[in-house]
């Protein structure tokens, strides 16, 4: 009896739940994913947690607190209507009494059926519909029949990736260039727009355009698996997205996992085994969605983030909630590239800001100095910041020996400016390549971040073979390689579906051992684990011939 009094409790409670866990992760992060949830929740949390204590309070005030006094007050509802329709003499002014009396007189027209629900079924009604309207908003919020209808669709990663690991990379006739990629968190070209904010949010990166060696695509799409920072970073360095195996892949994603993408041949290791030096700077956790990992398991031999500044001496009081300010960033970078182009070494220097992160932003005091205040005024800061980096590049006379991209990592999210942004159709991520001495010419204008992994290479001086790595393809140069005219299309319908193959890249690589007087050669295999028990054979067959 105990239990069977608990479960309406509980059952309330489960829909206020279901509700306003979506409903704030949608208003702090904008358009979430069950994938991105579950991702997250694999690598861990504990880095989102330290990093913002705001964002915490929030969660447990809009995420926990609200929903659970909601609750409370359903229960106690349901238990006075209860307690009234078994003591009816306890209503507490008489004409309530006698509507309700009316009410069940009007029931009883309609038959016995009504009849007895309001006899019986008011009890459970409110229990039911609170559970079940939560049910039905957390399954819409998280696309959750999509993502269980991707896990038995057709296979787009199998038959569209090349891997990098077998792609013959080779160096031209000139000798390779050093690399600056700067990630700038959620960076879109609708910032450029003056007609939302007055003016270019953008100016200072904007007049870089058109001057030679400078390109920019001007159709930057974000696809799925490339749609949160950790995602848009995987994304441009190892020309695949990032999705969750967790449902129904097992457990072999997250930090519990040994190494990150491990099958996996990404830039970093590209770009090390041609004796490139490859540096990460940071300005938050490391820990958080396992960035950390990433880079350190794909040849970056300096991995910077909050913790390590704060052992080298920084502050954490003069940081914000998720790290060190951009400035702080910025001015750490201009130390590293001075000791990586002293090297005299190919290098490869990744930067991520953090200052423009929803849903309000970072304002260092550098930007305060110069006058701004809101979040706008932080992007056009941020924005300044980056392109004095650049010209950091200039007035040393780097420029023709080091290769820039600027990116956004991927399309901003739910911030205070948000309700401006979506009002633009087609938002694109903000991206601009400078081509050291070479002059870039780009071969289209619609790209995705998977383009980036052959295009870079490419930007460095490198010959890549067919023109593609990962499921991207060089978008600057030749194009002798024709892309499919429906590809945009199919990824954004099919990319997301279960694949072995990208299941595959998560798993360690298997090294045989070698019988005696065999060749002195080491093969190692991807293994491809099978398809879950409902996929039929027949399926499989004819994947495989298409």
């Amino acid at each position: 009896m105990r239990v069977r009094k608990l479960l309406k409790p509980l059952a309330i409670l489960a829909g206020c739940l279901l509700y306003a866990v979506p409903d704030w992760l949608t208003d702090e992060f904008g358009s979430v994913t069950i994938d991105q949830v579950l991702y997250h929740l694999r690598f861990g949390t504990e880095g989102l947690m330290t990093s913002d204590p705001e964002l915490t309070r929030r969660f447990l005030w809009r995420a926990l607190a609200l929903p659970l006094a909601l609750a409370m007050v359903l229960w106690g509802l349901d238990e006075w209507v209860n307690h009234l329709r078994t003591h009816p003499e306890k209503w507490p002014v008489p004409w309530l009494r006698r509507g309700w009396y009316w009410l069940r007189v009007g029931m009883r027209r309609f038959g016995r059926a009504l009849l007895r629900f309001t006899r019986h079924g008011v009890s459970r009604a409110i229990p039911l519909v609170v559970l079940g309207a939560g049910v039905a908003y957390f399954i819409d919020s998280f696309s959750l029949a999509r993502y269980v209808r991707a896990y038995f669709g057709e296979d787009y990663f199998a038959g569209s990736y090349v891997d990098p690991g077998r792609v013959s990379v080779k160096r031209g006739k000139e000798q390779p260039k050093n690399l600056v990629i700067i990630y700038v968190e959620s960076l879109e070209s609708t910032y450029s727009d003056p007609n939302l904010f007055g003016h270019d949010l953008l100016h200072r990166l904007n007049a870089y355009k058109g001057k030679p060696r400078v390109v920019s695509f001007d159709s930057y799409r974000e696809m799925r698996g490339a749609h949160f920072t950790i995602a848009g970073i995987v994304s441009t360095q190892c020309g695949l997205p990032l999705k969750s195996v967790a449902l129904f892949g097992g457990n072999a994603q997250g930090e519990q996992v040994e190494s990150f993408l491990p099958s996996a041949r990404c830039l970093g290791d590209i770009l090390a085994s041609n004796g490139y030096t490859n540096v990460f700077l940071n300005g938050s956790s490391l820990a958080f969605a396992g960035v950390g990992k990433f880079f350190k398991d794909h040849h970056y031999s300096k991995v910077m983030g909050r913790e390590e500044w704060v052992n080298q001496g920084e502050r954490p009081e003069l940081m914000s909630g998720w790290g060190l300010y951009d400035d702080d960033l910025f001015r750490h970078a201009r130390s590293e590239l001075d000791t990586l182009m002293k090297a005299r070494k190919p290098f490869n220097l990744t930067v991520l800001t953090i200052d423009t992160h929803h849903p309000y932003g970072h304002l260092s005091s550098t930007c305060e100095r110069q006058g701004y205040q809101d979040f706008e005024g932080i992007v056009e800061c941020t924005a300044g910041q980056v392109a004095d980096f650049i010209e950091y590049i200039n007035q040393k006379g780097w420029s023709d020996r080091i290769a820039v991209l600027v990116q956004g990592d991927h399309l901003a999210m739910g911030n205070t400016s948000y309700d401006k942004l979506v009002t633009n159709p087609n938002r694109r991520v903000y991206n601009l390549l400078i081509g050291a001495d070479k002059k870039l010419v780009k071969n289209t204008d619609e790209v995705t971040h998977f383009d980036m992994l052959p295009t870079m290479l490419r930007m460095l001086g490198f010959e890549v073979e067919g023109e593609r790595a990962g499921l991207g393809y060089a978008a600057i140069g030749p194009a002798n390689v024709p892309r499919p005219p429906d590809r945009i299309a199919k990824m954004t319908e099919q990319l997301m579906n279960y694949s072995a193959t990208y299941r595959a890249l998560w798993d360690l690589p298997v090294t045989p051992p070698v019988a005696a007087g065999a060749a002195d050669v080491v093969v190692t295999p991807v293994p491809v684990p099978p398809r879950p028990p409902a996929r039929t054979t027949v399926q499989r067959d004819i994947a495989h011939d298409r």
